[in-house]
Parts: structure tokens; sequence; C-alpha cells
């Protein structure tokens, strides 16, 4: 597909007339403009944003005759799903499992494009108190269940929202500060929403829907599922979008650093984060309810450390380890990578606040941090990895965190508003944009459907 500069004089003068920010947008115009050569169906769509969201819009779009171009900031597509094999095997530094395989449309991609998969299982563990004393899996699995009825308890029975920790703290206090239970509200409640417990709504932490099944890992890595996708699409990197002016009878303006691009309609899938900074400037500005729920829902944090050892130094067919680290968040749980890819490589993972303090520090103070707690584990002599991986989601200018979460003084409409188009030419996308599936990959995927369809039905 080629795309070349083009005189739009005529259109750039109606769109300034009309315009209720015509001295500012006129400033959008010093850079060459460009438009896609128009397809079959004759409109144009610009999608801001390569992850699956973007590209699955782009996929039904382009199948339906619609001409495309997707505008990627970063050097690479995928967005959040991220396999880094700088270790020699595939290592995701975001989105790691398919959450409930069953029906669930990221599963059935997988199993189209011959992808292979191991199931994890969430009883396969093991757990250390802080001293690394392992405790018994009875009484972790006892535990477990308490922690999941009273997690459902406030979930279900909650008349006025706060914290989920001040609700544990009000309707549990003796279990909530019990030291599995303390350890079990981060290792899985922060992992799963990627929110500090302080800030994660009692109300609405776990109303949203999942898919059933245990979760699968894809073993030759995430981003295989994204080349489907994108076959036959026109996808620019290294283009972060500045502003994007929009327009029901001009149509849409987006300007990148260099360059402004023009088309009938834009479908934009940055992450909640980058929204939230106001890093792209919206002309007009944003409605006022799509703004408030921006504000509202949270956007959280998962901090991964993937080293790689010389030799094995823990149970082989381990899947989970978990430590009941002092500082909440902090290195806490633990993926063993050897059952599925036969590499002596651990993931550690820390969550909350202490997720986002962490990831200020640079990579071998995060390295030396975590490897407190696997020493702790598995004893002191245990040597440094050869290589590691470090991720930053929270410090990545085009994602500020890793998945959105139900905040305190958020609700359901908050994440289910910001799907709704605005106007004739604007809609978002993204796993932010619908509360039944928010933080998942299959969430972001269904909301690049819905965008696309909401683009065709505008444009018809």
């Amino acid at each position: 597909m080629v795309f070349r500069p083009r005189n739009s004089s005529l259109n750039r003068r109606n769109f300034l007339k009309t315009s209720a920010s015509s001295v500012v947008v006129a400033g959008l115009f010093d850079l060459n403009l460009n438009k896609p050569n128009v397809s079959s169906s004759g409109k144009t769509v610009i999608i801001v944003g390569a992850g699956i969201a973007g590209l699955t819009a782009a996929r039904d779009l382009m199948d339906s005759g619609y001409t495309v171009l997707v505008l990627e900031a970063s050097n690479k597509i995928g967005g959040r799903i991220r396999t880094n094999r700088a270790l020699g095997v595939p290592i995701e530094e975001g989105a790691g499992w398919i959450h409930g395989p069953d029906d669930n449309p990221i599963m059935k991609l997988a199993e189209q494009s011959g992808q292979k998969t191991f199931v994890t299982k969430d009883s396969n563990f093991a757990v250390f108190n802080h001293q690394g004393k392992q405790l018994s899996h009875q009484m972790i699995s006892e535990m477990g269940q308490e922690h999941r009825q009273m997690l459902d308890l406030i979930g279900s029975g909650m008349s006025k929202d706060m914290p989920l920790s001040e609700a544990l703290e009000h309707m549990a206090p003796k279990m909530s500060r019990d030291p599995v239970f303390k350890w079990m509200t981060s290792a899985y409640t922060e992992f799963d929403t990627g929110s500090p417990v302080n800030e994660l709504s009692a109300m609405y932490f776990n109303q949203d829907d999942m898919f059933h099944g245990e979760d699968v890992v894809l073993v030759d890595g995430y981003d295989k599922l994204l080349e489907p996708l994108t076959h036959g699409i026109a996808i620019l990197t290294r283009k972060p979008v500045r502003r994007i002016a929009y327009h029901d009878r001009a149509g849409v303006f987006v300007q990148t650093d260099k360059e402004i691009f023009e088309s009938d309609f834009v479908i934009v899938t940055v992450p909640l984060g980058v929204l939230k900074a106001q890093d792209i400037e919206f002309i007009p500005p944003l409605p006022e309810i799509h703004r408030n729920a921006i504000e509202r829902v949270g956007m959280g944090d998962v901090t991964k450390v993937a080293m790689k050892f010389d030799e094995l130094h823990w149970p082989e067919n381990t899947q989970y380890f978990g430590l009941m680290t002092q500082t909440q968040g902090r290195w806490n749980y633990f993926l063993n990578h050897k059952p599925f890819i036969n590499a002596n490589v651990l993931t550690a993972l820390s969550f909350g606040n202490y997720s986002r303090m962490i990831e200020t520090m640079d990579h071998d103070y995060m390295l030396e941090d975590a490897m407190k707690a696997v020493r702790t584990m598995f004893g002191p002599d245990t040597p440094d990895p050869r290589h590691y991986i470090a991720t930053r989601w929270s410090q990545d200018p085009y994602t500020k965190g890793a998945f959105s979460y139900a905040k305190v003084g958020c609700n359901p409409y908050d994440f289910n508003v910001l799907s709704e188009p605005i106007g004739r030419s604007l809609t978002l996308a993204g796993e932010h944009t619908s509360f039944q599936y928010h933080g998942t990959v299959h969430g972001a995927h269904l909301s690049g459907k819905k965008a696309a369809k909401v683009a065709m039905e505008t444009m018809m």
C-alpha cells in the first residue's frame, strides 16, 4: 500500500471554518499531509496503536474493504504483548497467559495459528515464609479457600465503596493481618488486578467476567498470535501521535512528530496510562464524560525480572513459588519456566505500590533485590543468573502502566463509556474500554472488534 502527500487545501479550509479550535488547528498543517490511497470501500481509517486492540480492528476493517493505516509510537508492534528472546527462549515481558481458555477468542487465535500451549496449574506451587521455611501445601490450600470466600463476600456485599484494604480490615481484622492471608491478597489479588490493595475498589474489584478453564501459556511466544492479524496491513512504527483533530464533516487529521495523516475515521487504542497523561491532544477535547472516566479508572502495574541460570536451583516441576516477603508486593510470586520451555529460567514478580517504586530503580538494583528473595527460598549460595530481563511498564512512555483496574470511586460505566463513539469520526479501544474483560488480552481483542464495527456502521 502506498501513502502519498496530497494537496488538501480545500479540505483544510473547510475544516478550519467548521472547527471551534481553528487557531490551534491551523498550526497542525505546517507539516506534510498524507492520505492513504482509497480502497474499494472509499473510506479510510487511521488506527493509533499497534497493540492487539488496534491490530484486531485493522484486520476486521481491511477484510471489509476499508483502507487502514496503523500508527505505532514504539519501534515494534504488539503493545503490551511483548515477547523477549534475549535469553535464548521466549520470555513474556507483558501478557503472559491466556486467562480462561474455554471459548476464549485468544485461545481460538492460538489454535488457528497452530500455537503450542501449556496448561499452568495454580495448584502446583510451593510457598515459603519470610524466613525461607516452606509451608504445608494443605495449609496454603485451606487458607486460599478462605481468602476467596472472604473476597467474594466483600465483592458481593458492599453498599458503599471503599479501598479493599479498608474493607478487609473492617470485615475480617484478624484474618487480614494473618501473614498467609496478607501474602495471598498481594500475590493473588494485586497480581490479578495490577492494583495496590489500598487503591482497589472493594465494590467492583472482582465483578468483571472471566472465561473458564486453567490458564495456559504460549510456548513459542505470545507475539506469534499477532502474525495473522498483521498480514497486508500498513503499519508505521516510531510514529508517536501528538495531536488528533476530528470533525463530523471534515474528517480526521492525525499529527505525529513529522507528518500529518488524513482519514475519514480514527480509532485510538493507546493504553489508559497515555490517555491519563494527556500525551495526545484532542481537538476538540474529548467529551467531559470520557475525560472523567479516564481520570477515575485506575492504571496498575506488574514488574517482572526474568533470570536465566546456568544450573537449576529449585524443584524442576514446581510451576509457581510464593514468598511471604515482609514488604507488601515485593517479589512474592515466581514462575518456573522449566516445565514448558526446558530452560533454567525463573521470573520474579512484584505488584502494587512496590512495583511502582522498584521500577524507578536501575535494572541492576532490581536484579539484586529480586535475588535476595530467591536466596531466601533456595539458599544463600544461589549464584546470580547469567542473564536477566527486567520490565518497567510504569516508566515506558508509551504505556505508563501495565493494565487498568477498578479504582475506588469508579464504576463499570466508567470503563464502558470509553468505548462509546465520539461524534462520527472517533472512537477509543483497548482493554480499559470494557469493564467485563478489562485488564486482559481477550478484553483488548474484543474491544478492537467492537471499534471496527462502530467505525463501519458510522461511515455507512
